[in-house]
């Protein structure tokens, strides 16, 4: 499936659709994605593209120190009560809470448009990075 290279007019960096691409479909547990906006291009961008985290805490460390908002994408492993196991993306829009109104509304508009880009079910807002657990996560996914 094509993946336009477009979103809200916010062109995708170079190689980006295709890193996407190959993530939902290769990707495996710990995969995960940091995604911002470049403003001054009006660009987005993958930050940085890690593989095999042992957990999504690895991945709160890495957004600890942001100021400004992310678009975090995770491929968890996750164990069901019937003994089957499955590897949803999570989706997570990490908003810092002093970021400028506008910020908030660059990042949040785009929200709808790329759910159904990067194809998730589910998109969660995070505001402290040490509530990125893996218990937080699986609540989440549980639609608790």
């Amino acid at each position: 499936m094509y993946m336009a290279d477009e979103v809200l007019g916010y062109k995708m960096a170079d190689g980006m659709s295709a890193a996407i691409k190959s993530f939902q479909l290769r990707g495996s547990s710990g995969d995960a994605m940091v995604i911002r906006i470049v403003h001054s291009s009006d660009e987005l961008q993958i930050e940085e593209s890690c593989k095999g985290l042992s957990s999504i805490e690895d991945l709160a460390e890495k957004i600890e120190d942001a100021i400004e908002p992310r678009y975090l994408l995770f491929i968890h492993k996750q164990s069901h009560t019937d003994g089957r196991v499955s590897y949803p993306i999570a989706f997570v829009v990490f908003m810092p809470p002093n970021v400028p109104a506008s910020l908030k509304m660059m990042y949040t508009r785009l929200v709808p448009a790329l759910v159904e880009k990067f194809r998730v079910a589910k998109q969660f807002s995070l505001s402290d990075p040490e509530d990125l657990t893996t218990e937080w996560l699986e609540e989440k996914l549980a639609g608790r």
